[in-house]
C-alpha cells in the first residue's frame, strides 16, 4: 500500500515552486499525495522564515500538526523550507514531534526520505543535508496553481546582501538556471494549459549575472515571448538597480510581456538606503523611476517599503511619505522593520519601539489607500483586458485580473455581463470600484493580450 503524504506550503511563490517540486518527486517515487492533511500518514510543512512573523506562522502550523500526531491522526511530521535552513537541527529540539528536518538540497530525495521514516525512532529529527539544489525543466512538478497560470523560477539564491535580510544565508548565492532549461519549462507549462507565466527568483533581474558572457534577462524574455500559446509573461521580484534601459525596452516592445515593473525600493532617504545596503541613492531611484515610466508607457509599478528601520527619524519617514505622495505607485506593499538575528541591521543602534513602527506603517498605507481610490476612480468608464481566473457565486459571474495585477498580491476585477473560461482574456468596461478592487462588464473577447492596466493595490503585502 502506498504511503499517503500531505503538504502545507507557506510563504512566497518561490517557496510554492519548491512545494510543487516536493510533490512531483513524491509522486514520481510512488508516494500517494493527498490534499487533506487529516488523511495523511506523513505531513510535510514547507516553511517560511525570512522574518519573525513568517517564522511564527510556520511554528503555529507545526504545533497544530504535533497535536494531530499526539492524537494518532497523523503518523510522521517532516519540516522543510526556510525554517530548517535558518535554524538547522535546532528545529528538532524546538518541536519534539517532528520526525525529519530537510533542506532544499533534499528535495530530489524526498520520496526516499519519506519511506525511511518507517524504520527510524519516532520524534527524532535528523540533521538537514548540506548543499544546494537548482531545479531543471526535467524535474517533476505537481502544480498547485490554477491550470491557466504558473510560476517559473529562473534562479535561486541572492547576492545583494541587504543589511536587514537573511535570504542569502538561507538560500545561498545567486544561481541562474540555463536559458535552454527555462525556455523548455516555459513551453511545457504552456503545453500543460498555462496562459500566464510569472517569472520569479530572489532577484529575477540578476538572471545571467553569474554566467559571464551568457544570455541575460532581456534576450530570454524576447525568446520566451515567441512561445505559441503564452498570453501574458510577467516579471516579478526585480531589483531597481538592474532595470536597464534595454530590459525596459523589451518590456515595452513585446506584446506578451506585461507592462508591470516589480521592484522593492525599501526607502528613499539616502542615509537609510545606505544603512540598508540597497546600492542606490535617492537621486538614482528618482531617475530610474522616471525612466521606467518614460520607456514603458502605461506601466504598472509595484514597490515595497520598510518603515521603522533602525535610526529612521521623523524627518526621514516624512521624506518617505512625500516621495510616495508624489510617485503615486500603482501597487505598494509595506513592512514594519523586523529585527532578525544574524543580520547586520540587527546590530545597528536606534531600534524603534513597536508602536512607532506600527503607526508609521498605518500612515503609509493610509496614504496609499487614498492614492488607490483616486487611481481607481480614473478607471471608471474605461475598457481594459482582463484574464478570467474563476467563476464565482453571488452578484458577479466571474473574477479576474488585469495585466497590471499579479496573482495573489494585487487587485481583482469582478465581472458581469458574459461567460468566459479561466485563462481567457476578455475586454471589460470598468463600471464600479471597491476599496482596492474593480467591477467590470464584459464587452467582448480580446484579440491581443495587452490592455490598459488599471491602477490600485489590493493589500499591504509584498516580499523583499
Amino acid at each position: 500500500m502506498a504511503i499517503k503524504v500531505g503538504l502545507a506550503s507557506l510563504g512566497c511563490a518561490k517557496n510554492l515552486v519548491d512545494s510543487e517540486l516536493i510533490l512531483g518527486f513524491l509522486r514520481e517515487g510512488g508516494i500517494e499525495v493527498c490534499e487533506d492533511l487529516g488523511e495523511a500518514e506523513v505531513a510535510i510543512v514547507n516553511t517560511c522564515a525570512f522574518i519573525a512573523e513568517a517564522e511564527r506562522e510556520s511554528a503555529g502550523i507545526i504545533r497544530r500538526l504535533e497535536g494531530l500526531k499526539s492524537q494518532g491522526l497523523i503518523g510522521r511530521i517532516v519540516v522543510a523550507g526556510c525554517l530548517p535552513a535558518r535554524r538547522g537541527s535546532r528545529v528538532g529540539g524546538r518541536f519534539p514531534g517532528v520526525d525529519r528536518v530537510i533542506r532544499q538540497a533534499d528535495i530530489p530525495h524526498v520520496a526516499a526520505i519519506v519511506r525511511s521514516l518507517g524504520s527510524g525512532p519516532r520524534g527524532a529529527a535528523a540533521v538537514p543535508a548540506a548543499g544546494q539544489y537548482l531545479y531543471d525543466h526535467s524535474d517533476p512538478r505537481l502544480r498547485l496553481t490554477p491550470p491557466h497560470y504558473a510560476y517559473l523560477k529562473i534562479g535561486e539564491g541572492c547576492d545583494n546582501r541587504c543589511s536587514y535580510c537573511l535570504i542569502p544565508s538561507i538560500r545561498g548565492p545567486f544561481r541562474s538556471r540555463s536559458p535552454a532549461s527555462v525556455l523548455e519549462e516555459a513551453r511545457l507549462l504552456v503545453e500543460g494549459g498555462a496562459r500566464e507565466l510569472n517569472l520569479i527568483a530572489q532577484d529575477s533581474t540578476a538572471f545571467g549575472s553569474d554566467r559571464p558572457g551568457g544570455e541575460g534577462l532581456a534576450p530570454l524574455l524576447v525568446r520566451m515571448a515567441r512561445i505559441r500559446g503564452a498570453r501574458w509573461i510577467r516579471l516579478l521580484y526585480g531589483h531597481p538597480a538592474r532595470y536597464t534601459d534595454a530590459l525596459l525596452r523589451v518590456i515595452a516592445g513585446e506584446e506578451k510581456i506585461c507592462r508591470y515593473v516589480d521592484f522593492p525600493l525599501q526607502h528613499i532617504s539616502d542615509r537609510v538606503l545606505s544603512a540598508m545596503r540597497r546600492r542606490m541613492t535617492k537621486a538614482q531611484i528618482v531617475d530610474r523611476l522616471a525612466r521606467v515610466r518614460r520607456l514603458v508607457p502605461g506601466v504598472t509599478v509595484r514597490t515595497v517599503f520598510i518603515v521603522g528601520f533602525p535610526g529612521e527619524t521623523d524627518k526621514e519617514f516624512e521624506e518617505l511619505l512625500d516621495f510616495v505622495r508624489g510617485a503615486r505607485f500603482e501597487r505598494l506593499g509595506a513592512f514594519a522593520y523586523s529585527r532578525e538575528a544574524g543580520t547586520d541591521a540587527a546590530r545597528l543602534d536606534g531600534h524603534l519601539p513597536a508602536r512607532v513602527k506600527r503607526e508609521r506603517l498605518r500612515r503609509l498605507m493610509s496614504l496609499q489607500r487614498e492614492i488607490v481610490r483616486e487611481q481607481n476612480e480614473e478607471m471608471l468608464g474605461r475598457t481594459t483586458a482582463v484574464m478570467v481566473d474563476e467563476r464565482i457565486e453571488g452578484s458577479f459571474q466571474l473574477r479576474g485580473r488585469t495585466a497590471g495585477d499579479a496573482p495573489e498580491v494585487d487587485g481583482t476585477v469582478y465581472l458581469t455581463g458574459g461567460e468566459a473560461s479561466p485563462g481567457e482574456i476578455v475586454a471589460a468596461r470598468i463600471t464600479g470600484m471597491m476599496e482596492y478592487d474593480l467591477v467590470g462588464e464584459i464587452t467582448g473577447r480580446r484579440r491581443t493580450a495587452r490592455g490598459l492596466p488599471p491602477r490600485g493595490d489590493r493589500r499591504a503585502r509584498g516580499e523583499r
